[in-house]
């Protein structure tokens, strides 16, 4: 389940890529893009955030919703998966 969650965190932290890494490869950007597109397609009603339904459309289980819904509002947005996947990488 955790290498679910990080598999689609990876992907959705690098929605807020900057220029710059994008820039750097053009594997980078490749992978930006696919990440806009994997939340775009989530994100069912396009408010930039996934509700837990929108989460589990997608195949993905609630314990990973709410291991990353830091504040707890029942949204998970970009920066949350980001943070979640960036303290992952600080227990490895």
């Amino acid at each position: 389940m955790l290498r679910q969650i990080l598999q689609i965190g990876l992907a959705i932290a690098s929605l807020s890529a900057t220029s710059v890494y994008a820039q750097n490869a053009e594997s980078s950007g490749d992978n930006a893009e696919r990440a806009r597109q994997m939340f775009a397609r989530a994100d069912q009603d396009k408010d930039g955030t996934l509700s837990l339904s929108e989460w589990k459309a997608i195949g993905r289980r609630e314990e990973g919703f709410k291991f990353i819904d830091a504040d707890k509002n029942g949204k998970v947005t970009p920066a949350e998966i980001r943070a979640a996947v960036a303290a992952y990488r600080q227990s490895r």
